[in-house]
């Protein structure tokens, strides 16, 4: 569980739409170059997964157009690749999802942003919504269905805020059953098909988690895997066999699959799929009976498809160079569907024959981007590696149009530390990357000492180190990209978003003369508010005190850590972004912060989005940070 994740994954995945307009050269800092925003809007990013309908020429998509001002969902039609709303919530809605015999559709929708989501049923006939589970101001999450797909279970907290316990819903006759008996608080959990058992997640922290057995039948559990520093991570059981197949890091520096006799009285790991240059996760999608193995390595990401349970691998049509982003198979119909991203291209939807394996064609059913701007206008993504304050090697990734870096023009610098802080930046399309180099910037996205995606022993670095070796990583990355011919050594700037936005400020207190502005985006800045602030049950509490210590015994360590403390030390141009609803980062918090670094007689441009949380969803907030983010380095 990672509690400062948005900005990157999560946040990513939340995304609701992005647009690009091309424009001439022209030097940075003479003439700067500017973009309409009302262009932007018109390159469209989904906010969830494709849903295509069996026996139709039509998909469900949760996306955001350029008309919209919040996320709606969407009808698309294949053959005319054309949208049209399917339904309006009259606010934004966060998830969409459907169980795998396609029988109900759900929705999971919140209050403007705090996180407590409700799970509404929608009906394809009636166009109606009905609250099915949830009450605000608690969370609910569908986590697995039965075979036969008439009964739900649900992770919820919603009658302990400290304890999310499981629950199986009766979806035709409405009766709700607790399941576990409130005394363990779970973070993810699989169900068995046929309901016989549960696998049940504890949550240490980012690094560690602790997996149960539990029997539907007697209600009794026992603990299969528990081991200091190692992840058990719940994969899917297999229908026939009692076996379970998880994904694990046991006694591996990276991430493979396995699989586990679970009925044994000693449960041992079978390594499945493996490799110690990658880290390797595997699924199984229930409906249309295929494993999806998903590979992870030097900010890259490739998926493969594997019949049945890890059985033969599937070809595909889908060209190396791109990012099949998501994947969903309807086997009756003998099509498979695909979204194909870049890092300078937003992602077409496409379908192709599942039978035709390599040789099938790929046949287009949405364009997404909806504006005037060609592929080659995008920025392009370029990997680079330096050596940071002790010599250890950080792989990071720049942004920029690719003859950028032959020309004898200099340009300003981004630096933009992700969120996670267990999370990566990847070669993928990034819709801030996207705008700001569209706005005569380059982005560099180093990868961080705390970085997923480099092995165990890497992400671990910065476990009681946050604010230590990777704001030196960060540092260090702008002085070599200040090295290079392509780099206004003058005009570099920092920007981040969450534990971004704490790497920010973290940056420029520590170091208030490196860079020539900043912008920080619903930022933490002091651990000891937010340690009080984060969510109270144990997964948020337990993954902080892993990742900073106990607030008592380390106070020193906090203090000294913290960019509340030393407000006074910021010499340079200062915009804060903050939601009004965040959970994660709250706004008291920074109202504290900026009123610390003002009476040190610092200004701080600081501005409240309203009706917002961790993760934007209105169309009025992207245009605010996107376009603000611009005119404010504009200054400078």
């Amino acid at each position: 569980m990672n509690f400062v994740r948005g900005f990157n994954n999560c946040f990513l995945i939340l995304l609701c739409f992005v647009v690009f307009l091309s424009a001439c050269q022209s030097k940075p800092k003479s003439s700067k170059v500017e973009f309409k925003y009302s262009e932007f809007e018109k390159v469209v990013l989904p906010k969830g997964e494709l849903m295509p309908l069996p026996g139709a020429n039509e998909s469900l998509l949760l996306v955001n157009l350029p008309e919209d001002k919040y996320p709606k969902l969407y009808r698309l039609h294949h053959a005319t690749q054309t949208f049209k709303v399917e339904l309006d919530f009259g606010r934004p809605i966060n998830y969409s999802a459907r169980d795998h015999l396609f029988k109900r559709y759900f929705l999971l929708v919140d209050q403007n942003g705090d996180e407590n989501f409700q799970i509404y049923t929608y009906d394809l006939k009636t166009k109606k919504t009905t609250n099915l589970f949830g009450k605000k101001g608690f969370q609910a999450a569908p986590v697995g269905f039965s075979k036969d797909a008439d009964r739900m279970y649900i992770r919820s907290n919603h009658e302990d805020k400290k304890i999310f316990s499981v629950y199986r819903l009766n979806l035709i006759t409405k009766e709700i059953e607790k399941l576990t008996d409130g005394k363990i608080s779970w973070d993810d959990i699989t169900v068995d098909p046929e309901e016989r058992y549960l696998t049940l997640s504890q949550s240490i922290g980012n690094n560690e988690n602790h997996l149960t057995l539990f029997n539907l039948k007697t209600k009794k559990s026992h603990l299969l895997f528990k081991k200091p520093g190692t992840n058990f991570e719940n994969a899917f059981f297999d229908p026939k066999k009692p076996i379970f197949y998880l994904n694990s890091n046991d006694d591996r520096d990276r991430t493979g699959c396995a699989s586990v006799a679970y009925l044994e009285k000693e449960p041992k790991l079978v390594w499945l799929k493996t490799d110690d240059k990658k880290d390797i996760s595997c699924y199984y999608e229930q409906s249309s009976r295929i494993t999806k193995m998903v590979e992870q390595f030097d900010g890259q990401i490739k998926i493969r498809l594997l019949d049945g349970i890890f059985g033969q691998e599937l070809a595909t049509p889908i060209p190396d160079k791109v990012i099949a982003s998501q994947f969903s198979v309807l086997r009756k119909d003998g099509y498979a569907f695909v979204r194909l991203v870049s890092s300078n291209n937003p992602g077409n939807y496409y379908r192709f024959k599942l039978a035709d394996g390599a040789k099938a064609e790929l046949e287009t059913i949405s364009q997404m981007n909806l504006s005037q701007i060609h592929a080659q206008e995008f920025a392009e993504s370029f990997d680079i590696t330096y050596k940071s304050f002790d010599g250890m090697p950080i792989h990071g990734i720049i942004y920029a149009k690719e003859e950028w870096l032959t020309q004898p023009i200099k340009r300003p610098l981004i630096v933009w530390p992700h969120g996670g802080p267990d999370s990566l930046e990847q070669h993928r399309f990034h819709p801030f990357f996207q705008y700001w180099v569209l706005n005569g910037y380059v982005v560099f996205a180093p990868n961080f000492r705390g970085s997923t995606g480099y092995g165990k022993k890497f992400e671990t670095m910065n476990d009681k180190d946050w604010g230590g070796g990777h704001i030196k990583d960060l540092v260090w990355g702008r002085r070599e990209m200040t090295k290079l011919p392509y780099i206004d050594s003058k005009r570099t700037f920092i920007v981040g978003a969450s534990f971004g936005g704490y790497s920010t400020l973290s940056t420029i207190t520590q170091y208030p003369k490196e860079f020539k502005a900043a912008v920080a985006m619903v930022a933490l800045a002091n651990l000891f508010t937010f340690y009080k602030s984060i969510p109270p049950d144990p997964a948020w509490q337990n993954e902080f005190l892993m990742e900073m210590g106990n607030p008592i015994t380390d106070a020193d360590l906090y203090k000294e850590r913290s960019p509340f403390y030393s407000a006074d030390r910021i010499r340079i141009p200062l915009k804060i972004y903050q939601a009004e609803n965040d959970i994660r980062t709250v706004k008291a918090e920074m109202d504290e912060f900026v009123n610390q670094a003002q009476l040190s007689g610092h200004k701080v441009e600081y501005e409240v989005l309203k009706d917002e949380g961790h993760h934007f969803g209105r169309t009025e907030t992207w245009e605010k940070v996107l376009q603000g983010t611009i005119d404010f380095l504009n200054q400078y």
